[in-house]
């Protein structure tokens, strides 16, 4: 990884624990492969004894018009009923990310 994505993906993590993640936990790690499109997280949630991994695979951003959305792709966690969750609930759909109420948003479309 060159220095520049050691610092947008460092930058992009603590850009989504203060705009996103603050009131459930932080994100410690953060690991992007913009070529393969995936993503892997884990996060120290308030009240869980054992971190949340997640994975994201074949992601995408969505550009429709002037917004960007995000296309989660494949996700799979460390928690079977997270992932029976987020199969029967977020199946196919997209999310659109608060880019515009960040202070890099390009550094994190171009992480992406």
């Amino acid at each position: 990884m060159s220095i520049l994505n050691s610092f947008a993906t460092e930058a992009a993590r603590q850009t989504l624990n203060r705009v996103y993640l603050k009131p459930y936990g932080a994100l410690t790690e953060l690991v992007i492969d913009a070529r393969n499109k995936s993503a892997c997280l884990k996060l120290e949630l308030h009240g869980e004894s054992q971190p949340l991994e997640i994975r994201l695979n074949r992601y995408q951003l969505i550009e429709r018009g002037d917004q960007t959305f995000l296309d989660l792709g494949e996700i799979i966690t460390s928690r079977a009923w997270l992932d029976t969750l987020l199969r029967e609930h977020l199946l196919e759909k997209v999310i659109k990310p608060r880019l515009a109420q960040t202070p890099v948003p390009a550094l994190l479309k171009l992480l992406l």
